[in-house]
């Protein structure tokens, strides 16, 4: 009786661990935020989950990895689209993005520098297959404007939940600036 129940706890805990590796690898990617590039949403130090497999959409919050190292940024252009900063405005298909996420990160930046907060750049209609990425900390510049556009097949997953610190448990907020620009939230 007591062997039984041994090769049966053993049996359940392989299954328990073969349920949490496949679901790990095909459906969650966890992602630790290293620096304040996409602050104040996921601010340094932040644990999520990235989804993958799901379908990417302009201003998506997501995870990629260029050369061997991991990074978060927001997707400001997808396949077809063409994105151009000037003066501190990015316009996508040549109509101005709204960007409330950035407000709080581009006065402070302003207040201390006298150059653009969104260094100008223009991205002509993206390939199959290519997203345009960009740092809502837009002074730091480790993102599609350093690395050009990030390869679907690079990009990790969808930042959906935060899971440490506990304090910000619980899902990424990212709704405004999608509904602000007559973007699906769904």
């Amino acid at each position: 009786m007591v062997k039984r129940d041994l090769y049966r706890n053993i049996l359940i805990g392989l299954i328990v661990i073969g349920i949490l590796l496949i679901i790990r690898f095909f459906v969650f990617e966890p992602i630790r935020i290293h620096n304040n590039n996409m602050s104040p949403i996921l601010p340094k130090k932040t644990q999520v989950l990235a989804m993958k497999r799901t379908k990417l959409e302009n201003l998506d919050l997501v995870a990629y990895r260029h050369h061997g190292k991991k990074y978060v940024g927001r997707i400001i252009g997808t396949p077809g689209q063409s994105v151009v900063a000037m003066d501190n405005v990015v316009y996508l298909n040549q109509i101005i993005l709204k960007e409330p996420y950035i407000k709080h990160n581009q006065a402070t930046y302003l207040k201390t520098h006298d150059d653009d907060f969104t260094t100008d750049f223009r991205q002509d209609k993206l390939a199959a297959k290519t997203y345009w990425i960009l740092n809502d900390a837009r002074d730091i510049k480790e993102d599609s404007r350093t690395f050009g556009a990030i390869k679907q097949k690079d990009i990790l997953g969808e930042l959906k939940f935060k899971y440490a610190p506990i304090s910000a448990f619980g899902f990424v907020e990212n709704d405004e600036a999608k509904i602000e620009n007559g973007f699906d939230t769904e």
